[in-house]
C-alpha cells in the first residue's frame, strides 16, 4: 500500500520533492498544467480512491475532499488543499500520517464520550428491594413484555453475581471483599462480583465442584449469575420478509446498539438471576430462559446499559428498557454449561462465554423514582 502511495506522491509532488510555489502548478506535474479542471480531478480520484479503502491517510482525505461536490461535504478549493499539503509537510514524505482533519471532510456530529452521571439519563442497576428510592424522572418510555418479545434477540451474556438487588439476591460479601482489595481499580484477571443468592441452606453435595466444559472463567457451583437477554430493533434477521423477527446472536452489544448501522434502536434487556446448584432443576434451553423458566415476579423500568466500566461518576450514554425477574432460580451446572454450549455451537460466540463484571449499585440520585418501577405488563 505504501509503495502505491509513494508513486502517487511522485505524481503529485515536484520533481525535487519540494512543494512548488507556482499557483499554476499546485500539486500537479508541470506537464499537466494545461489539463482541464474536471480531467485533473478525475485523475486525482483515479489515483486516490484505491487508497481510500486502507487506513485513514492523506489520500483518503484528499479523495473525500475532491468528491465534496457529489457527497455533500463542505466544498474545498485546490488552494486550500495545497496549503494543507504544505502545512502538513507532506512533500517527500509519502508515509507520513496527517495530524489535522483534511479540508472539506465533514465533522462527526456525534460525541461518543461517556457522560458524567450528573448529566446522564437514568441509570441501571437500580435497587429493587422494598422501599428503595430514586430521584430521576425519565424521558424515555418503558417498553412492555409483548413489545420486548417482538424485537429480535441479539445477544445473551451473563454477569458474575446479580447487578440488581432484591430480597432474593442480596448477599454482597464477595463484592465488598473485591471493592476493598481493588481500591477502585479493576483487579487483573478478575471481574467484579455482584449480589449472590444465599447459600446458607445448601449442603456439601449441592455445593460440590463441577467441571464446566463450555463456560469459561469464574463459573462455579454455588455462585449466582445475572443473565441478560438483549433485544433490539437493530437486530439482524436472515429473512426479513417472513413476518418474524428471528434471533441472530453474536458476542457483545454492538449488534444491539448499532446493528445495520442504526443509531437510535429500541432496546430491551431481560435480566434473570440463576444460582448454580448440584441436583437443581434441569433447563434444556437457558438461551431463551426468560420465556422457558418463567418470570411471574418481574418489574420493568427505564435505565441504561450496565457493566463494570460504569460507576457513580462515569455513566452509560444509552437509554433502554429493563425487565428484571426478582426471584432467584436454582439451576443445575449441566444446564448452565449447556447454555454456553448453545452460545458457542449455534452462534459461534466466545467472548460472552466468560462472565462479565457487575456494575456497582447505582446511587439513588441517578436512578428513576419508585413510581417508574412497575410490575411487568
Amino acid at each position: 500500500m505504501w509503495s502505491r502511495l509513494a508513486v502517487c506522491a511522485c505524481l503529485v509532488g515536484s520533481v525535487a520533492a519540494m512543494c512548488p510555489d507556482d499557483p499554476e502548478v499546485d500539486l500537479c506535474e508541470v506537464d499537466e498544467q494545461e489539463t482541464s479542471h474536471s480531467t485533473r480531478n478525475g485523475a486525482w480520484m483515479a489515483l486516490l480512491l484505491p487508497l481510500a479503502s486502507t487506513r485513514p491517510s492523506l489520500a483518503t482525505g484528499l479523495a473525500l475532499a475532491l468528491a465534496a461536490g457529489s457527497v455533500g461535504v463542505d466544498a474545498v478549493t485546490c488552494g486550500e488543499l495545497k496549503t494543507f499539503y504544505k502545512n502538513e509537510q507532506c512533500c517527500g514524505q509519502p508515509t507520513q500520517e496527517v495530524s489535522a482533519p483534511v479540508p472539506g471532510t465533514a465533522a462527526c456530529p456525534y460525541s461518543f464520550a461517556k457522560p458524567a452521571c450528573s448529566t446522564a439519563e437514568p441509570q441501571t442497576p437500580r435497587d429493587l428491594t422494598a422501599g428503595a428510592v430514586g430521584s430521576m424522572t425519565p424521558k424515555a418510555a418503558t417498553l412492555t413484555d409483548d413489545q420486548a418479545n417482538f424485537l429480535p434477540l441479539v445477544n445473551v451474556h451473563f454477569h458474575l453475581g446479580a447487578e440488581h438487588k432484591t430480597e432474593a439476591y442480596s448477599d454482597d460479601t464477595d463484592s465488598i471483599a473485591y471493592d476493598a482489595a481493588s481500591s477502585g481499580r479493576r483487579l487483573a484477571g478478575n471481574v467484579r462480583p455482584g449480589f449472590m443468592c444465599s447459600k446458607s441452606s445448601l449442603n456439601a453435595n449441592q455445593l460440590a465442584p463441577y467441571n464446566f466444559t463450555y463456560c469459561k472463567g469464574d463459573v462455579q457451583v454455588g455462585k449466582s449469575y445475572e443473565i441478560h437477554y438483549v433485544h433490539s430493533s437493530a437486530g439482524m434477521d436472515n429473512n426479513a420478509t417472513d413476518d418474524m423477527n428471528a434471533d441472530l446472536l453474536a458476542d457483545g452489544l454492538g449488534g444491539a446498539a448499532n446493528g445495520r448501522g442504526l443509531l437510535n434502536p429500541m432496546i430491551v434487556v431481560q435480566g434473570q438471576i440463576f444460582q448454580i446448584v448440584n441436583g437443581a432443576a434441569t433447563v434444556d434451553d437457558m438461551l431463551h430462559g426468560w420465556t422457558v423458566v418463567g418470570h411471574d415476579n418481574s418489574v420493568m423500568y427505564p435505565g441504561s446499559t450496565t457493566g463494570q466500566s460504569h460507576d457513580n461518576e462515569v455513566c452509560s450514554p444509552y437509554s433502554i428498557t429493563w425487565h428484571v425477574d426478582k426471584d432467584c432460580h436454582q439451576v443445575s451446572p449441566e444446564s448452565f454449561d449447556n447454555l454456553c454450549k448453545q452460545m458457542s455451537e449455534a452462534y459461534g460466540m466466545y467472548a460472552d462465554l466468560y462472565p462479565h463484571g457487575s456494575r456497582k449499585l447505582v446511587s439513588s440520585q441517578y436512578v428513576v423514582k419508585s413510581e417508574f418501577v412497575k410490575p411487568l405488563a
